[in-house]
């Protein structure tokens, strides 16, 4: 047997999360030529655990991280508009149980303490609103704050606990599929970049004499030769510079957890709103409508294998009790639980400070090459989903000048996968599905589905699934035909690369066995699976599913 042949490289990134993708479509649309490899799906680490949020981070505030909020919320500000089919705004309001409290323990907080401040109350609130509107004011997309008095809060939300005094009123953002977004990016960088790769479910086996060995979801092997190494695997970050030959002791991460439930009456109060909430012991916790259910998070817990993180059991009696004191009139408890999730944050190595100050800032150290390790290796530490286009920008700058390159193209008026061309007034929006309903012949409503979905990426999935699409068993909004588009265009390898990731059936709490029983004879047809290869996927995501998210299907 022959060794595979070498392939140069500009740059490898290591790590197909929010950040190495963001990195890799940077470098790529500088025209280096670049490999995104992942061990897993793209997104599918500690990028598919989020809370969903693309927020400025108000919280920041506390640790006088005013750097940090300035660059959230601008960021904040261009993903509404780069990404307009996966970021949206989010109406929120912030429960407040007294006047003054907490603003002693918020000016410990800011100088340094390492304890949590807890009862926040409504002057501390009011104060840190009108400073994150001062923030927010660059590329302004929403509007500003308000306070609503006890009497104005409690008709809007009659469940809400009367111990409230007011409640503060802003805007954030969600992000409504960050798989899919981070997968967008990764597709972009090889539109832009001829030569350029994206591979998921490749892993880094080692490097030798300047050259990394990589292991392909086949089985095949592959080296590269890389001028430089991006090492953005998260969590995993020290592991994979093992790998690479260096000794890190990098990152000293965190667990965040949320579930999912299913709660009609909990979704009619939030009315579209997400409640942003102080848990009894200081924690900032949330709440808010998520793919029709609720989505509630998250915990703050030192964690450090992210192959086996999980949302305990103790974890959810937290946010279930969380809820029954700030929601007294509505009913709670673990039946309502559909999914549950939980990631480990790369934060960096922060011995001795409470988990939730622990700074969301992002830094990238670089080790030089060696005689042995003929390339450099740079390290993503930290950082924050709503910021990663400005680390990417960063740390591509950084590479460039190594490479002795030019930056050709800024990123921060570039459009993210299907945001391109984004029909963004309502009027715009009805030319435009009437349009692609005109030539394909798809109904107007179901391509503004589409729409919604995958931006204007929806103009091809459209095309491909026709008249004589049909809806799926139990998921009667999902076709045959765009599952069968997503399987053949979207780099899938798995069964639970659709259900998980490409799709939010599984977050949204719609899996059944018929419905998986489909999707995995469609995904396989179009992939070109026998019965048994089916039939191990099926196994295999009914484990994934039991043993990571709390949902038991019997799927032989």
């Amino acid at each position: 047997m022959t060794d595979p042949v070498t392939e140069d490289l500009d740059v490898l990134v290591i790590g197909a999360g929010i950040n190495g993708a963001g990195v890799f479509r940077d470098l790529c649309a500088q025209g280096l030529k670049c490999m995104i490899v992942d061990k897993g799906d793209f997104g599918s680490g500690t990028s598919a655990a989020p809370s969903r949020l693309i927020h400025g981070g108000l919280k920041y505030l506390e640790t006088g991280e005013f750097r940090l909020v300035a660059e959230s919320t601008y960021e904040r500000n261009l993903l509404l508009k780069n990404a307009a089919h996966l970021v949206r705004p989010l109406p929120t309001v912030i429960p407040i149980q007294s006047w003054t409290k907490g603003v002693w323990a918020a000016l410990r907080t800011f100088f340094g303490s390492t304890t949590a401040p807890r009862s926040r109350g409504a002057l501390l609130v009011k104060a840190g609103l009108a400073i994150y509107d001062f923030y927010g004011a660059k590329a302004r997309q929403m509007p500003r704050h308000g306070m609503l008095g006890r009497k104005q809060a409690l008709a809007q939300f009659p469940a809400l606990t009367p111990r409230i005094v007011a409640v503060g009123t802003y805007y954030d953002a969600t992000v409504t599929a960050p798989e899919r977004l981070v997968m967008e990016l990764t597709s972009d960088g090889v539109a832009m970049s001829p030569g350029s790769e994206a591979l998921n479910w490749t892993a880094v086996e080692g490097q030798k004499d300047g050259t990394v060995s990589l292991r392909g979801p086949d089985g095949d092997r592959r080296t590269v030769r890389p001028r430089f190494v991006v090492n953005a695997a998260g969590p995993w970050i020290d592991k994979v510079n093992a790998l690479l030959g260096l000794d890190t002791r990098l990152i000293g991460g965190t667990k965040g957890s949320h579930i999912l439930l299913d709660h009609p009456s909990l979704l009619d109060q939030l009315d579209g709103r997400m409640i942003y909430f102080e848990g009894d012991d200081g924690r900032i916790l949330l709440v808010f409508p998520f793919h029709g259910k609720a989505l509630v998070g998250s915990t703050d817990i030192p964690a450090k294998d992210p192959d086996a993180v999980i949302c305990t059991e103790a974890e959810t009696d937290y946010f279930i009790q969380s809820l029954r004191d700030l929601l007294p009139g509505l009913q709670f408890d673990h039946d309502q639980i559909v999914y549950a999730y939980a990631g480990i944050r790369p934060l960096p190595n922060s011995e001795g400070v409470a988990p939730g100050l622990i700074s969301r800032d992002h830094s990238a150290p670089l080790d030089p090459a060696t005689p042995q390790r003929e390339f450099p290796v740079m390290s993503l530490v930290g950082g924050k989903w709503t910021t990663f286009r400005a680390f990417s920008a960063e740390v591509s700058d950084r590479v460039l000048a190594e490479l002795g390159q030019p930056r050709q193209h800024p990123t921060d008026e570039m459009p993210i996968g299907g945001g391109r061309g984004m029909p963004l007034t309502p009027e715009a929006r009805q030319d435009w599905v009437s349009g692609v309903a005109a030539d394909t012949g798809v109904a107007p409503d179901r391509v503004a589905v589409l729409l919604d979905r995958y931006g204007t990426t929806a103009r091809e999935v459209a095309a491909h699934e026709g008249r004589d699409a049909i809806g799926l068993p139990d998921a009667p909004d999902v076709s045959d035909r765009e599952v069968d588009w997503i399987a053949r265009h979207e780099a899938v390898v798995h069964l639970s690369d659709i259900l998980l990731r490409r799709t939010s059936l599984a977050i949204s709490g719609r899996l059944t066995p018929a419905l998986c029983r489909a999707v995995a004879r469609i995904a396989g047809g179009a992939l070109g699976w026998d019965q048994e290869r089916e039939q191990e996927e099926l196994a295999d995501l009914a484990t994934l599913l039991s043993e990571r998210h709390g949902v038991r299907l019997d799927l032989r």
